[in-house]
């Protein structure tokens, strides 16, 4: 997928992205038939930065561990979804391992292996859901599972504790603002952040900063609140550094400038996305003290759910959810963090197609803290999505600020009619 503009991160500009699409035919053991399909953003930038092979190179990587996830998949007898999940993902670190010849100084880092299996597993839900005739939402229980979360401290629970009982209807759309976005008309027929609130009537927007210098990224900051001000609305911000900070203090920095030179910008701030390195180890009583200014949550470094009961002690808020990672981290997430008392936000990699509609469901179906839509494909990649605008135009379409999620309560991943309206779209052309 190329983008239409360049979407710039702290690990430098997104260009191009490769959307993977698995395709899986099940049978369960009365015998019934059905097939799943799911999809996973390879986001190589984000998910793999700092790397001595091309973007090419990676994402070619990314791949054939898509491939060959899928294979192993094949291979495994009758399970539910999550069971098969964990699974697959018990070797992850000997799998990436093998990923690159032995002379390679670089291992594939773990979330890309991932966003890699995420593909596979969100099929795997698909069919699981299909083969039902059942909503996913409504299997995570008991009655479905081999396994409750007592693996996590839960004995006796399910994942359906993460999960709403009533799907939300409507969502408000969260706007990306890019490192290189425009906030105001530069004369060169750009489309800015003005125009896209006079647009849509959006209010909530994640502020992305490069993380080299915390006054810059405060006055970043403070600009993008002011030009959304400007236009009459009164955001709701997010910040992304995407690991740019190499501490937590220089993150506190940011803080401090921004609340110094603009205490309603700075209170505007509704919680900071993974300021520092997926591989540095947190001082946690810094952090601690981050996380009570704001909540800041564990995003690029959420690789292990495992890992989830000692995110307080360590000083984080809570974590990130994210779609292409796999609807299994995703509804398991939800379910303990829930339990935990831990923050969670939904977030998007840009997801076009059904990975959109992938998305939105999971905005719409697990309990979360913020109740939004990351939609930035419309954004940088509108053209992937014309399908779906066609199948579901109330989901594509913002109007005051918010998305309608009508058709997506089928069974499946996606619901039948948003599913089998894209199938009858694409055949189409």
């Amino acid at each position: 997928m190329k983008l239409q503009t360049p979407l710039t991160i702290s690990g430098g500009a997104i260009t191009h992205f490769t959307v993977a699409e698995v395709d899986v035919e099940v049978v369960n053991r009365s015998g019934v038939r059905g097939t799943g399909h799911g999809e996973s953003v390879l986001s190589v930038p984000w998910a793999w930065p700092g790397s001595a092979l091309s973007v090419e190179e990676r994402d070619a990587v990314l791949r054939e561990l898509v491939r060959g996830y899928a294979q192993r998949a094949t291979a495994l007898g009758h399970a539910d979804p999550i069971a098969m999940w964990h699974h697959l993902v018990a070797d992850i670190e000997d799998v990436l391992r093998a990923a690159l010849p032995a002379s390679t100084r670089e291992r594939v880092p773990k979330l890309g292996g991932y966003l890699a299996l995420g593909a596979v597993d969100n099929a795997l839900h698909d069919a699981w859901g299909r083969v039902a005739d059942r909503n996913v939402f409504e299997m995570y229980t008991a009655d479905h599972l081999a396994d409750d979360l007592s693996a996590f401290g839960l004995p006796g629970r399910y994942p359906d504790d993460g999960v709403e009982p009533s799907p939300r209807q409507s969502l408000p759309v969260q706007h990306l603002v890019g490192i290189s976005d425009q906030l105001t008309p530069a004369g060169d027929g750009a489309i800015t952040l003005g125009d896209w609130i006079a647009r849509e009537g959006i209010s909530r927007l994640k502020v992305k900063v490069a993380g080299a210098d915390p006054a810059v990224d405060a006055q970043r900051i403070s600009e993008v609140y002011r030009a959304a001000r400007s236009q009459g609305v009164r955001p709701h911000l997010a910040v992304d550094p995407n690991e740019g900070y190499p501490d937590a203090t220089h993150a506190e920095t940011m803080l401090d400038e921004l609340s110094a030179s603009d205490p309603e910008a700075a209170a505007a701030v509704q919680y900071l996305e993974q300021p520092i390195p997926r591989s540095a180890v947190a001082d946690p009583g810094t952090f601690r003290r981050l996380s009570e200014r704001v909540p800041t949550i564990m995003d690029e470094g959420f690789t292990a759910l495992a890992h989830m009961p000692q995110l307080r002690t360590e000083g984080w808020s809570g974590v990130v959810i994210k779609a292409g990672k796999g609807q299994t981290p995703a509804v398991i997430a939800a379910a303990v963090a829930r339990h935990l008392g831990l923050f969670v936000a939904v977030q998007d990699l840009t997801a076009t197609g059904l990975a959109f509609v992938h998305s939105a469901r999971i905005a719409s179906s697990l309990r979360v803290s913020v109740s939004q839509l990351e939609y930035n494909s419309r954004q940088y990649a509108p053209a992937g999505n014309d399908a779906i605008r066609r199948t579901a135009p109330r989901l594509c379409t913002v109007v005051a600020g918010e998305v309608w999620l009508d058709g997506l309560n089928g069974p499946g991943l996606y619901g039948r009619s948003v599913a089998a309206r894209l199938e009858e779209v694409t055949d189409g052309n």
